[in-house]
């Protein structure tokens, strides 16, 4: 039998551990958002989610009590889980929201000033073009001369 500081301290590692499935699990939320799956690509996002949280959860199980699973891993897991949901939840989510409305903001500025940026030689392509035709179409425009009419 372990002595109660070990367990105390496996206890807090996989309560930590907890907290960090609930971060993920906010970071997944969002990305459902922003992606919007759909039928067949939900299961692939979520089996995706636990592929990456598998071997963070092994490496927390690990550091904590060498991998053994009891009951109060499994109580602090879920505890840590619902902690952070209850308390921290709400502001990571509207925290990861913020973050992403301001890198799309900032990477459709950088899109509009590469399209920019790449359409402003045929522009200028365009202006040449259009103003040489302007000034050939000038010259050989016959030019009227208007006849004076009246007494000489």
């Amino acid at each position: 039998m372990e002595p109660l500081g070990t367990q105390l301290y496996a206890f807090g590692i996989v309560l930590i551990a907890g907290i960090s499935l609930g971060i993920l699990f906010d970071l997944f939320r969002v990305l459902r958002g922003i992606l919007r799956p759909g039928f067949l690509s939900t299961p692939l996002l979520d089996l995706l989610f636990w592929a990456l949280f598998t071997p963070i959860l092994l490496l927390y199980l690990l550091l904590a009590n060498w991998g053994e699973l009891r009951g109060y891993v499994f109580i602090a897991l879920i505890l840590g889980f619902f902690f952070y949901r209850l308390l921290f939840s709400t502001m990571v989510t509207s925290f990861l929201v913020w973050v992403v409305k301001i890198v799309s903001g900032l990477l459709n500025l950088l899109i509009c000033f590469l399209l920019w940026l790449g359409s402003f030689p045929l522009l200028l392509i365009q202006e040449i073009k259009f103003s040489r035709a302007l000034r050939i179409s000038r010259r050989l425009k016959p030019r009227l001369r208007w006849k004076k009419f009246g007494p000489k």
